[in-house]
């Protein structure tokens, strides 16, 4: 059983972000405020906006004149009234005759456009939000066009800037902790209490903060638990990082699921949220005691810090730093994981696996589709599922791949696509069960019976040990699979991926570069 003790900060506080800063239109502003149902996309525009910490603000010098314009004097008056729930724009520019010249300006109405045109191209505003076509083509004068947006093109840019993509896997749920408040009072809770005073009390905290978790349920019984947090500087106190970090503050394995590698499997989530979120480190607290937890944490690039903790008392942390250009080694080993190089020097290799033995090795790829039986035991043993480090095991006779090199893993027959991307630990050509299922237990699809029989098929099996990194961008399919000149054969062996196809597939938006190291 691994218990990671939780946080004992009092105070928490949201990460301060750079506002963006939206100029609206007029027209943008009726929509709003006009008496009358309001647009379902006007609306969803300004609430996100709004929940985002974004600025909304309008030009004092052109929606009020604008409004003066309206014949409707009840209208008018009440539009009016609206605008002080909006900020107005400080210190604003007057454009230049250079930049007048460059644009539209033959009346009262141009230069109103104009005014609030200009703001943009002082960098004083970040967005400029208006349905007016007029505006959009001055803006394309002006180079602008990128930056002046429909209500749907903004709502658009805030979501892919503001939606935070939770890591999923198939036999996690990733929750609110106020979802298992019923179940705090189980057994499985017990060893916490334990260890912690004042751990009831804390967890009452976290309901109230409304903190998010992972859990394993079988049988509507907890298995596992991962509860994490974002930490500000005063909270988290690392010495020379001063910006927010991602604590894990509690993670449980109870002994029924012990021995499943839901350590590496919690541990690629936490990557993956790191990388999401654009936080530079991730931390717990561990005791001297728990060398397992300790040696896992290490081979993943964790290093031990000790502190003193609020209550004087020496305490040990385990920090990984998630900021890829603090990277100094060129090798792709397991230390730098999740990130990778992929320079010429790197060699790049397909490797095709049936969909059968796909979806249970990569459980939580874009193309495997989910199953009744993902939070059940059966699934729950599939371990090579779980883990970051796993086996590919063939006959083939290709043994030129070395550590480090690049892994793309082809699902053959019904699915015909390319989407895991691993690392090369290490391969070996093995002639005996026994070394074989040493090499490859709690990696493999296959069971030791299984593998026996292919040992007796084949005399010699090549075992292939890699970790899973990420998956691609966007899945290579088979129309341009077909299109690859590498891939002539057909990808029915171990491929080698030309550096040049490989380039041209990066080119194309297929690899993450979050995770590359350049």
């Amino acid at each position: 059983m691994h218990d990671f003790l939780p946080e004992k900060k009092k105070h928490r506080r949201k990460a301060i972000l750079l506002k963006m800063r939206l100029l609206i239109d007029t027209n943008i502003l009726i929509h709003l405020e006009d008496n009358k149902v309001v647009d379902e996309k006007f609306s969803h525009f300004y609430r996100f906006a709004i929940s985002n910490n974004c600025k909304i603000l309008y030009h004092p010098l052109a929606i009020p004149n604008d409004l003066q314009k309206d014949t409707d004097t009840q209208r008018r008056e009440i539009t009016l009234s609206k605008l002080k729930k909006y900020e107005t724009l400080q210190d604003y520019a007057q454009p230049t005759a250079e930049f007048l010249a460059m644009v539209k300006n033959t009346n009262s109405h141009d230069r109103i456009d104009n005014v609030q045109l200009y703001q943009l191209y002082k960098g004083y505003v970040d967005y400029f939000v208006t349905e007016d076509i007029g505006i959009h083509q001055n803006a394309k004068n002006v180079n602008l066009g990128h930056n002046v947006l429909t209500v749907s093109e903004i709502d658009k840019v805030l979501k892919e800037k503001f939606t935070i993509t939770i890591p999923s896997h198939p036999i996690l749920s990733e929750q609110s902790i106020r979802a298992i408040a019923d179940k705090f009072s189980s057994s499985f809770f017990n060893s916490l209490r334990e260890d912690y005073v004042g751990f009831d009390q804390w967890l009452e905290k976290c309901v109230k903060e409304n903190r998010k978790c992972y859990t394993l349920q079988v049988d509507d019984e907890i298995r596992a638990l991962l509860i994490y947090n974002i930490e500000q500087v005063k909270d988290h106190k690392i010495e020379g990082v001063f910006e927010p970090v991602l604590k894990i503050c509690t993670l449980k394995v109870a002994d029924t699921a012990f021995g499943i590698k839901l350590g590496e499997l919690f541990l690629q989530k936490m990557f993956e949220y790191c990388i999401e979120q654009k936080i530079n480190y991730l931390y717990i607290t561990s005791y001297e005691k728990q060398i397992h937890l300790i040696n896992l944490l290490s081979s993943f690039g964790f290093e031990k810090q000790k502190f003193v903790n609020s209550a004087g008392n020496e305490e040990m942390r385990m920090v990984k730093c998630m900021n890829p250009t603090g990277i100094t080694t060129s090798l792709n080993t397991q230390s730098i994981h999740p990130y990778y190089h992929d320079n010429s020097a790197i060699e790049k290799y397909v490797i095709p696996i049936r969909p059968e033995f796909y979806s249970t090795l990569f459980k939580d790829g874009r193309f495997r589709e989910p199953t009744l039986f993902d939070k059940t035991e059966d699934s729950l043993n599939e371990i090579q599922g779980n883990t970051i480090v796993k086996a590919y095991i063939s006959n083939s006779r290709q043994t030129s791949l070395k550590q480090g090199d690049l892994l793309f893993f082809y699902a053959s027959h019904s699915q015909q696509l390319i989407e895991p991307i691993g690392i090369l630990e290490s391969i070996q050509v093995v002639k005996d069960k026994e070394t074989l299922w040493q090499l490859v237990q709690k990696k493999t699809v296959f069971s030791p019976e299984e593998l026996e029989e292919m040992l007796k098929e084949s005399s010699k099996l090549n075992v292939i040990i890699f970790r899973l990194v990420t998956y691609l961008k966007k899945p290579i399919k088979l129309n341009k699979i077909k299109q690859i000149k590498s891939f002539k054969n057909k990808i029915q062996t171990i491929t080698h991926l030309s550096e040049d196809d490989y380039i041209q597939l990066k080119n194309e938006g297929y690899f993450d570069g979050r995770y590359i190291i350049n």
